[in-house]
């Protein structure tokens, strides 16, 4: 790039490539050199371990009767810099042919060179990264031929461990890649890891010092000596999270998130890159979200220390603020002390105040009033750093705060269902309803000191309350709150009633899942008697319809119906819709899927918590077999499967408010209370007994044991885990998430390779090997790809251009001129009859077996048919050679993998090339469509296409001539001998039989030695895998 000319002194640290009497092109030793001497050497390695960012090239201005030299344009490629030379030959070098003064020379270059800059500095728009950063992002691109749209985060000058040798050099964290390159005593080092790829990130100490080890399928990496780990460390566990859940999202799994926040010069110092300030914010709003239960789509826009002053207590709380675009929420420095949220929705104005307050222990001067609508609350913030800016950004969000509105022309009133235990649930007893009358009589006394609704105080006095349970006339509000629900519902109006309609009529694209939902709406809560009658299952059937509808990613999964069951007994039908999508979308994520991907990952991270409280006992669950499925049934359901539903709803009141470290809490007490009698269990029946007992005593009646009771069990957990918080957790996760992708990765490859291994010459590993290059190819996300109602190979499936990638890289036949011809007509073959532009992974590795494996006959049946230019004619032979017999269950499918070799002479059977319908196909002994002699030629140009640069090319071509030229010579004798077969026609046209064109190629004993072993002569198929992981994954 050109650059503002400045005064360089010449050194020996380069070399001169190129000059004129007045520029000088020179070049870095040691970079890009044939031969290196010491001198070079010495270069190139300090360059190395000092994390030297010179660019490799440079442009010098000269003046031959002056000894001083200008630097006016570098770069780090041969290319850029030559285009710079090009430009001063052709622009520079006339004009300064016609100054005859030399200072008048010099002034012209400056001048000329200064505008180029300028002019670059304009096109740079909204460019606030650190010209040392896009030096490295440089860099980045250039070593590792990254594309341009791959994004670097980061950069870490660190060493790399190989055995017990240490090698100096830089770190590049991408979106999608970690990256290392080193250049020690002119060597290079150049590592490229996927993140999708990789298993864990642990600390680890090294031979000197702490080093971060990175774990994949294959290998295991150690990078030590930074200069801030734990930065580092943090920044990798970041973006393996992002890459980990945009692995396992639903559907779109590999589409960028379009929100980052806006970048401006005064909130964006020049430091690092963008796209780190842009992760640090989603992490940052992830835990915003989290903290405060706020819908997925809300971005934190900043934070800041103030006051908020307590009417309660008449005292001022200090904390922070948090400003998003449709919330105001507050939360104390002391845990829990106090949290607010106001949204924008309900709030009416905000303003200073003058000097008149009577709120004696407020700073006026930097005071906040934020009035709210309904009820005229005011909320009083202060002690800002920037009262004035503070208050101009909650104006202007405040003014452009729009509620959004969807229409439901067309769609009909539908009767939403009240709380089911209002009709069902008459049955109390009178001490039960003094109880709850207690219990509505100290909510209602907590409401009139803190508040009511979504804009409450919330402190640590609702934990008394909390702990007593919620009573059932104020669940279905404060469910609504506590779990956030509240906030879709306000900003989703009238959504749950076309949900209701779509999902009603009676034709949908959900109509399967609708069959599921059927099945299991009688075995919701089978011991309540709403669910035994008409208009629970019909409210049932409503809300779980309408969820699958409304999010179509999740759709519906089991358990949905026993939680949903639950929320209906004590929230109408639209409240308990969206309680239900806050459960499934933000307070459980992930639970509700076909895999339950989110239930194992939490499985993974209560293991952990078990096995650090309670060591002994989590040995003895793990040695009965029973650790790591203990928990599932228990977090799924809410406790509800497990304990007496009536202690199951103090669960559910608490969980809601303090979210799913409760669950942790709770389960590590279970197993506590039971922990003696774990421990002397004999087998895993024991050990279930002993649970499943104890948790069938749970009771919430006076007169139960304390032992027993469930509000007892609840304040314990409290008192023993309450150090498990959320950011633990969320950490926990990610760990476990990585171990979940591979678990669920290696699942894949493993049914991929039972399910394929006896349709193939490949062995298990090979057949694991290929898939894990199909699968990453054809880009499905994991969660999609583990339905178990499909086969691994049949829901994986690459279109042409992601086949012809792999063609390149993968094929022994990706050879010659133009080998995406022969490439394109194999995909033809190959593709599915149902999707054209498709190939799954049992039709490619059986393709891939026959260029592999297979011997001159297969090869050339595959060749024929392939030259078939008419699509029904090409599908006719198919239909021909291939006949479908039944598939059977791949449980059950044989591990013999013997196949048939075929011969056209005799009646022999191809091996399995295809499936039509869920039938396997096998090649019938019948005689293969005819070939006009237009294809017939290309045949011939494919084999020579094939054939060119191999060892013995010469003899091949004048072999293949000589075939060719026979076969020619037998199309023309066989004419009239075409027209007796073929009936009514008088089409005197060229054609050949594959009978005839097998023997003629057979005589050529060097043409079929070729097809038997051309694969020998190329690199092997490992080899091109590791090329293929090296190169066009990145």
């Amino acid at each position: 790039m050109w650059v503002k000319p400045s005064v360089v002194l010449a050194t020996g640290l380069w070399s001169t490539d190129r000059a004129n009497p007045y520029f000088v092109l020179q070049r870095r030793r040691g970079h890009d050199e044939r031969r290196s001497g010491l001198m070079s050497l010495f270069v190139s390695t300090m360059d190395s371990v000092l994390d030297n960012k010179t660019n490799h090239y440079r442009i010098l201005h000269v003046r031959p009767d002056f000894d001083v030299n200008y630097l006016i344009a570098e770069a780090g490629k041969k290319e850029e810099i030559e285009e710079h030379w090009k430009w001063i030959e052709e622009n520079l070098m006339p004009k300064l042919s016609e100054i005859d003064v030399p200072h008048d020379i010099t002034d012209f270059v400056q001048w000329k060179i200064k505008s180029l800059c300028t002019q670059a500095d304009n096109e740079e728009i909204e460019d606030f990264e650190s010209d040392k950063f896009k030096d490295a992002t440089k860099k980045f691109y250039n070593i590792f031929n990254m594309p341009a749209d791959e994004k670097l985060v980061i950069y870490y000058s660190c060493s790399f461990w190989r055995g017990r040798v240490p090698r100096q050099g830089v770190l590049y964290l991408s979106v999608n890649y970690l990256c290392f390159y080193s250049n020690l005593l002119g060597k290079d080092i150049t590592l490229v890891v996927k993140f999708t790829d990789i298993i864990s990130i642990d600390r680890v100490h090294a031979f000197v010092s702490e080093a971060i080890r990175v774990r994949t399928r294959l290998y295991e990496h150690d990078f030590g000596m930074f200069r801030k780990i734990e930065e580092t460390y943090h920044i990798m566990e970041q973006i393996a999270n992002f890459a980990a859940k945009k692995l396992l999202s639903q559907k779109g799994a590999f589409q960028e998130e379009i929100f980052f926040p806006a970048v401006t010069k005064k909130t964006a110092p020049k430091i690092i890159s963008q796209l780190k300030r842009d992760l640090d914010a989603k992490s940052r709003s992830e835990a915003y979200r989290y903290r405060f239960r706020l819908p997925l789509n809300e971005r934190l826009d900043g934070e800041i220390e103030c006051h908020l002053w307590t009417p309660y207590n008449r005292t001022s709380v200090s904390g922070k603020l948090y400003i998003s675009s449709n919330f105001i929420c507050f939360t104390s420095k002391n845990y829990h002390q106090v949290n607010l949220i106001i949204p924008f929705r309900e709030t009416l104005l905000v303003e200073k105040r003058r000097d008149d307050s009577k709120v004696s222990d407020i700073n006026i001067p930097s005071a906040l009033y934020i009035t709210m609508k309904e009820r005229g609350e005011i909320f009083i913030f202060s002690h800002f750093t920037d009262r004035p800016f503070i208050h101009n950004k909650l104006s202007d969000l405040l003014t452009q705060y729009v509620e959004s509105t969807i229409s439901t022309n067309g769609i009909p009133d539908i009767t939403i269902s009240p709380p089911l235990y209002l009709q069902f649930n008459s049955n109390y007893t009178d001490e039960q309803r003094a109880f709850e009358k207690i219990r509505e009589t100290d909510w209602h006394a907590h409401f009139l000191t803190y508040g009511r609704g979504s804009t409450m105080y919330r402190t640590n006095d609702l934990y008394d309350l909390l702990f007593q349970g919620i009573p059932d006339s104020l669940r279905n509000e404060l469910w609504l709150i506590f779990s956030g629900a509240i906030y879709d519902k306000a900003a989703n109006k009238d959504v749950y009633r076309r949900c209701v309609y779509e999902s009603s009529s009676d034709k949908t694209a959900q109509d399967v899942i609708n069959d599921e939902i059927e099945r299991d709406l009688h075995r919701a809560l089978p011991d309540q008697n709403a669910y035994q009658s008409k208009p629970g299952i019909d409210a049932l059937r409503r809300l779980l319809r309408a969820y699958a509808c409304y999010n179509t990613d999740v759709g519906y999964c089991q358990a949905m119906n026993i939680v949903g069951g639950v929320f209906l007994l004590y929230m109408n039908e639209e409240d308990a819709f969206w309680t239900l999508a806050a459960l499934c979308e933000r307070l459980l994520p992930d639970y509700y899927n076909t895999k339950v991907v989110g239930a194992l990952i939490d499985q993974g991270v209560f293991n952990h918590y078990c096995k650090e409280y309670l060591p002994d006992l989590y040995d003895k669950l793990k040695n009965l077999g029973i650790a790591a499925c203990i928990s599932l049934s228990w977090f799924l359901t809410l406790f509800i499967c497990v304990i007496p539903l009536e202690s199951a709803l103090y669960v559910i009141d608490i969980f809601f408010y303090d979210g799913i470290k409760v669950l942790f809490q709770l389960a590590l007490t279970i197993l506590n209370e039971n922990r003696q009698d774990l421990l002397d269990s004999e087998d895993d029946g024991d050990a279930i007994s002993v649970l499943t007992k104890y948790l069938e005593k749970l009771s919430d009646t006076k007169n139960t044991k304390d032992e027993n009771k469930i509000i007892h069990l609840i304040k314990k957990s409290y008192a023993q885990y309450n150090g498990i918080n959320e950011e633990d957790i969320n950490r926990l996760r990610l760990k476990h998430r990585l171990k979940v992708i591979q678990n669920m990765g290696e699942s894949l490859l493993q049914s991929a390779a039972k399910n394929t291994l006896r349709y193939t010459k490949f062995d298990e590993q090979q057949i694991k090997n290929i898939f894990y290059v199909f699968k990453d190819v054809s880009r499905i996300s994991l969660t999609e790809a583990n339905d178990p109602r499909k086969l691994a190979y049949e829901t994986y499936k690459i279109n042409r251009n992601e086949y012809l990638i792999l063609c390149k890289y993968l094929s022994p036949w990706f050879i010659g001129k133009q080998p995406e011809d022969l490439a394109n007509k194999l995909f033809d073959l190959f593709c599915l009859s149902t999707a054209p532009d498709q190939i799954d992974f049992i039709h490619f590795i059986r393709l891939w077996s026959i260029l592999w494996n297979e011997d001159f006959q297969k090869k050339l049946v595959i060749l024929f048919l392939a030259h078939l230019e008419n699509k029904n004619v090409r599908e006719d032979g198919f239909n021909l050679v291939f006949e479908p017999i039944p598939v059977r269950s791949p449980s059950i499918i044989s591990e013999n993998r013997s196949i048939d070799l075929i011969t056209s002479t005799k009646e022999q059977q191809l091996p399995s090339f295809k499936i039509e319908n869920s039938e396997v196909t096998h090649l019938k002994p019948s005689r293969l469509p005819l070939m006009n002699q237009v294809e017939f030629i290309h045949l011939c140009k494919s084999m020579y296409s094939l054939m060119t640069g191999a060892d013995n090319d010469e003899t091949l071509f004048k072999a293949l001539t000589t075939s060719s030229t026979v076969l020619l010579q037998m199309g023309e004798m066989c004419k009239p001998y075409r027209l007796v077969e073929v009936d009514n026609s008088s089409d005197d046209t060229w054609t050949i039989s594959f009978e005839q064109v097998e023997p003629a190629l057979n005589v050529e004993t060097c043409l079929v030695q070729w097809f038997d072993n051309n694969n020998t002569n190329t690199s092997s198929l490992e080899k091109r895998i590791h090329n293929y992981h090296q190169d066009i994954l990145r």
